[in-house]
């Protein structure tokens, strides 16, 4: 196979659209066939014409994914020095410690995503059947998700950071958005629900519209959580 040069990588960086290059454990590959590489960039972070043999270490689909794409030569990096850049020491530390490369955000998210549905469940479980510690058990996974949505919007702003440079995107910029109006709403509800004097009382218009919020932010959450599958999982 043929030998690959730098300069010769970095012409596959995508100006070419049939021609974009990857260099991954000493071979190279042309993943042009990939819609998801289209423009030399793939997850607005990784970009064509570039050794990523640690990078794909990191990524959610590992180095199998390039079993869909023919090997096409060889290359050999170069030895480089770390990055002077307060960033690029970052990512050198990082290199060494991947867990927090990637699993920090992803494993804070599953505390919401994971706390709504039980909060739901129990919430019309109290209601049918007039549950006042089947209620205070829905009340208290509301508290835990108000409580964990914070951290979990903390580190989702500062992996998006680090690994996409704050690029934005339609569909990330949304996630965001709608993280800000699920803790409005998380708010909003634990408040209400504080203020009822009786939260079991569905002829009450105040737990009414608790429980809309409830349900409201069930949703939102689910929205979130399939958003941010979308960036875990980028499977063709």
């Amino acid at each position: 196979m043929k030998a690959y040069s730098d300069e010769e990588l970095e012409r596959g960086g995508g100006r070419d659209p049939e021609n974009i290059l990857v260099a991954v454990e000493g071979k190279v590959y042309n993943v042009a066939k990939s819609h998801r590489w289209a423009g030399g960039r793939h997850m607005l972070r990784h970009a064509a014409g570039s050794d990523l043999t640690e990078d794909i270490k990191h990524s959610p689909h590992g180095h199998t994914i390039l079993e869909r794409f023919e090997a096409i030569g060889t290359y050999e990096r170069a030895v480089k020095g770390p990055p002077p850049s307060a960033k690029g020491r970052l990512d050198v530390w990082l290199q060494k410690h991947p867990f927090f490369l990637r699993h920090p955000h992803p494993a804070l998210a599953h505390a919401p995503i994971g706390l709504m549905p039980a909060t739901v469940i129990f919430e019309v479980l109290a209601l049918a059947f007039g549950s006042a510690r089947t209620e205070w058990a829905a009340f208290c996974c509301l508290v835990l998700v108000l409580l964990a949505l914070p951290v979990t919007m903390v580190s989702e702003y500062f992996t998006w950071w680090l690994n996409f440079d704050s690029a934005s995107v339609t569909f990330v910029v949304w996630k965001q958005r709608l993280a800000w109006t699920a803790l409005a709403v998380a708010v909003a509800a634990v408040l209400l629900r504080v203020s009822v004097a009786d939260p079991l009382a569905l002829r009450d218009p105040l737990v009414l519209a608790y429980v809309a919020l409830v349900l409201l932010l069930a949703v939102l959450v689910s929205i979130i959580g399939y958003l941010g599958g979308r960036l875990t999982f980028p499977y063709e």
